[in-house]
């Protein structure tokens, strides 16, 4: 039934003193009720926690299941299969730049060109007098030497851009690859992008932060090969700043390659209340995932699993 307002009583008299009262016990009771202050980048945290949003986790409905909270890591995780696709080989190039030169067996310190080759296909990296990325197709006759370029960019926006690069590149089930690219617009940006060489086609999997728990260098994606014909990825987004050189990330994205799955499905999107991956591992069709939120002091540390028999 709808709230009845008490019949009104007459006005009472305000004092000084009772409005300064009241304001004190308002005050008060604000202070009681919040959590500790949250820093964004620019250090202008939201005052005493007041707008503290909740992280939480998020598993795809595909897989019919929950993480579960474990009480223990398991005393042992079988080793992870081989891959059953070519791996990726990084090499300088020689003689010059694209179509001209050649691969190297080996990269050489600070090349003026490089190629992360795989499977007939080259992501070249230039230096000078331009940095830039290009897709290369081999040469089937001669692996060393180089065919043609393909046509595919990573955006549309890509010729405005001051300079970009391939920091990382990661083979993925039924030729592709996964391409972490640093590009300036004019502010620098990492970005993850998967190149499929059979349509020649590029998609965008928005911007991305390296994994702060690591500390340097920077890594921006882990993988664990679950088949060998499926492999997991894990990827970080949205920074924030806790103090001095200290951040942690609000979201862990979990993201399964295999025939099935050749866009990637998202199995987990890991929020911080739930931490960060620091260890994973597969056993039968359950991942496990050992996680810490580095803002608690020690940081509040769990395990988790999760049933993926239904996605493998």
């Amino acid at each position: 039934m709808p709230a009845r307002r008490d019949k009104p009583r007459p006005p009472r008299r305000s004092t000084a003193a009772h409005r300064a009262g009241i304001g004190l016990l308002v005050l008060a009771g604000a202070f009681a009720g919040c959590g500790p202050a949250q820093s964004n980048e620019g250090g202008n945290g939201m005052i005493f926690g007041l707008f503290k949003s909740k992280l939480t986790s998020t598993v795809s409905p595909q897989l019919g299941a929950s993480l579960v909270r474990e009480s223990a890591w398991p005393a042992s995780l079988p080793a992870a299969p081989a891959a059953a696709y070519p791996q990726v080989r990084n090499v300088s190039i020689d003689g010059g730049l694209p179509p001209a030169g050649t691969l190297a067996t080996a990269r050489a310190e600070h090349p003026a060109a490089e190629a992360f080759v795989i499977d007939g296909l080259a992501v070249v990296n230039t230096y000078e007098p331009e940095r830039r990325t290009q897709l290369w197709q081999l040469d089937a006759r001669d692996a060393r030497r180089f065919d043609k370029q393909r046509s595919a960019a990573f955006d549309p926006a890509q010729a405005k851009w001051l300079m970009y690069s391939a920091e990382t590149v990661l083979a993925l089930p039924g030729r592709q690859v996964l391409i972490q690219l640093k590009y300036h617009r004019p502010q620098a940006t990492d970005g993850l992008f998967i190149y499929d060489a059979e349509a020649d086609r590029v998609r965008s999997f928005g911007n991305v932060e390296p994994d702060w728990s690591r500390g340097l260098p920077f890594r921006f994606i882990d993988s664990l090969q679950l088949r060998p014909d499926a492999l997991l990825v894990r990827y970080q987004t949205e920074k924030e700043r806790l103090g001095p050189q200290r951040y942690v990330n609000h979201y862990e994205h979990l993201v399964l390659f295999s025939p099935r799955h050749r866009d990637g499905l998202e199995l987990v999107k890991l929020g911080l209340d739930d931490g960060s991956v620091r260890r994973w591992g597969l056993s039968g069709s359950k991942l496990w995932l050992q996680t810490a939120d580095d803002r608690a002091s020690p940081p509040r540390e769990a395990v988790w699993s999760l049933d993926l028999a239904r996605a493998l």
